[in-house]
């Protein structure tokens, strides 16, 4: 599977969280793979203000983008109806690589996926979950639950209250690592989960560009330098590139 150019499932691929703002030194900003623009964040959701910041985006860094209106019930940072969330995936779709909705947003999810599917894009259905980490079984049902609606992929970010959680989610990354998931936990305990998941089976890691995005949440740079020092094939390819 690829997001653009970004092939997934080889190595760690590193997402930068953009939240508007978009002046940051080309050098550094190619250390990443590809960035996620959190559209809910942005000063304005309107559709000519969005397509402008794609296209300076393509223009400056050619970097592969996945688009997201995160509800405001999953840690949005406003609150947006699902029809107008709806429009701005639809007006945005043709410029971006990807896209991520919520599995709660189960309506909305069963919207995009046609549009995805003619468009040939990438569809990430998505769980936050801001207070704890669910049981095994809970977590197995949001991966079947992803995969049978069509999403190519199932995003996980969960909370760690004790180190138990933290390994609960590794090993569960660990066991199914084949299934096209995204796991992250968050919090202080789940810090280390943002470089470790990657390593051990998560097809996708996130960091922030300008300003977090979730508690726990490094920077995509100080991932990247992570990364490079735990996982010699990941640094080897980082080198080539």
């Amino acid at each position: 599977m690829r997001i653009g150019e970004v092939e997934l499932g080889k190595i760690p691929v590193v997402i930068g969280t953009l939240s508007g703002n978009i002046e940051h030194p080309v050098e550094i900003v190619n250390k990443i793979d590809l960035f996620e623009l959190r559209i809910d964040t942005f000063k304005t959701q309107e559709v000519a203000y969005i397509t402008e910041i794609i296209h300076s985006l393509k223009r400056v860094y050619g970097k592969p983008l996945l688009a997201t209106v995160r509800s405001k019930a999953e840690g949005g940072a406003i609150e947006i109806d699902d029809d107008r969330r709806y429009e701005i995936y639809k007006e945005v779709l043709t410029l971006v690589d990807a896209v991520d909705v919520e599995l709660s947003s189960s309506g909305l999810l069963k919207r995009v996926l046609p549009l995805c599917r003619r468009k040939e894009k990438v569809l990430i259905a998505s769980y936050h979950n801001h207070d704890e980490t669910p049981r095994e079984r809970q977590l197995e049902k949001l991966v079947s639950d992803g995969k049978e609606i069509g999403a190519d992929i199932v995003k996980i970010a969960v909370t760690a209250n004790s180190k138990e959680d933290l390994s609960r989610l590794i090993s569960f990354t660990i066991k199914n690592r084949d299934k096209g998931l995204i796991t992250i936990s968050q919090g202080k305990i789940g810090t280390i989960s943002r470089i470790v998941t990657p390593i051990l089976g998560s097809l996708m890691t996130y960091g922030y560009i300008d300003m977090p995005s979730a508690k726990g949440q490094l920077s995509a740079f100080e991932i990247v330098e992570h990364l490079r020092l735990f996982d010699p094939e990941y640094n080897e390819r980082f080198k080539v590139r």
